[in-house]
């Protein structure tokens, strides 16, 4: 096992039962909260009234922004910062899913900088890591899917030049967070799918790159993918089964908090690179959806270029029970993992998506450009432009616009 160091500074309330010592710990950040939310499915839903109330119960006083699209918008958050600094606000409240975390993050992270504009500081920009700090945050998630809640990163868009890029820093992580599972039984399949497809992807990302020195951080991953792989299908056939969604919604907090990087050495996000390009030239395209599409091609290539074949049979073996040599396992993992994906209806390409093969070159030189040195990213070795671009294209066999 490597060394490792943790910071895992967050507080979190897990039940229905815990809104109130929630407001409270919340309470002790500051005196007047900035509650962010998305497209107004909280507020019809009653989530933002339950949350005001306990606030307002704790002596907070209250101010609200409503509007935080998908892909969260530069723009958006913004102009959300400047109302901040109007109304007085000394801390923030992210109810929401991942979009609307992550653009609570960066308002944060503006407001305290005391600048205007957010993009220019985002990875790949000229004053990426500039910034400093950030005034307190505390999130309530929503959606079971990015396990911002808990993370110190904030993916940001940028219609205007079809950007997508990300804040990192410690200091971006929320000081406390609520996850009551009833707030997701509201989901609709869809996103319930493409949250679910999020979540693994944090631990496909260091379990296949990562190496072998962590067992039990290989055990801890094994068992979120388990989990997620079986809660899945229970949660669409039954969407009030509440235990189902506590489920979810734990494994993916647990996906991506730095318990299950420990021992292991520092991977690359290379899925999440190639998708924040792909969404970032189609911002409608949910951050899971694309990661979904993109898993088998990937898997593919990693076999091809004799990568991580032993990872991706240990997967075989241990999910799927699968025996043989490593490369009949890890071609083995990939059928079967293929198959899941068709039963859970999150099987598709690319071109199902949108995109056509003439994007693909401009998506693949934005990923190396800013996930990379600007000519490739890492996966055990290069991934340069050409073979990005041979992923994507690959994804075309999963059509299901075909025959």
């Amino acid at each position: 096992m490597n060394s490792f160091s943790i910071y895992q500074p967050t507080r979190i309330f897990f039940g229905a039962d815990q809104l109130q010592p929630f407001a409270e710990a919340s309470a002790k950040l500051g005196k007047h909260a900035f509650i962010v939310t998305g497209g107004g499915t909280v507020e019809k839903l009653g989530y933002l009234k339950d949350v005001s109330d306990a606030l307002a119960a704790a002596g907070v006083t209250l101010s609200f922004f409503s509007g935080i699209e998908p892909n969260p918008e530069s723009a958006t958050i913004n102009r959300a910062a400047a109302q901040l600094r109007e109304d007085g606000a000394d801390f923030i409240v992210a109810l929401g899913g991942g979009s609307v975390m992550d653009a609570s993050k960066a308002i944060a992270a503006l407001v305290h900088a005391k600048e205007e504009d957010i993009w220019p500081f985002v990875l790949g920009e000229e004053r990426a890591f500039q910034l400093n700090g950030a005034i307190p945050i505390v999130a309530i998630a929503t959606t079971a899917a990015t396990a911002s809640e808990i993370t110190q990163y904030a993916v940001i868009s940028n219609r205007t030049v079809k950007g997508k890029s990300v804040l990192a820093a410690e200091f971006l992580k929320p000081a406390v967070c609520w996850l009551n599972p009833l707030y997701t039984i509201g989901l609709s399949p869809v996103t319930t799918r493409d949250g679910a497809a999020d979540i693994m992807s944090h631990v496909f990302e260091n379990y296949l790159l990562g190496g072998n020195d962590s067992p039990i951080a290989d055990r801890y991953t094994e068992g979120v993918l388990e989990t997620v792989m079986t809660s899945l299908p229970t949660v669409i056939e039954n969407p009030a089964d509440v235990a189902a969604r506590g489920e979810l919604l734990w494994a993916s907090n647990l996906a991506l908090n730095s318990y299950q990087l420990a021992g292991r050495k520092e991977a690359e996000f290379v899925l999440h690179s190639m998708e924040h390009a792909l969404s970032g030239h189609l911002p409608d395209l949910a951050h899971g959806r694309g990661l979904a599409t993109l898993y088998p091609a990937y898997f593919r290539w990693l076999v091809e270029k004799g990568r991580a074949i032993e990872r991706l049979a240990l997967l075989g073996e241990r999910l799927f029970g699968l025996a043989g040599t490593e490369l009949e396992m890890a071609q083995g993992f990939i059928v079967a993992f293929e198959d899941w994906l068709k039963e859970n209806d999150l099987y598709q390409s690319l071109g199902d998506l949108g995109f056509s093969a003439q994007d693909y070159p401009a998506i693949a030189e934005y990923t190396v450009k800013v996930y990379g040195d600007g000519k490739q990213i890492n996966a055990l070795g290069p991934i340069t432009v050409p073979e990005i671009v041979a992923i994507f294209e690959a994804t075309e066999r999963q059509s299901t616009a075909q025959g």
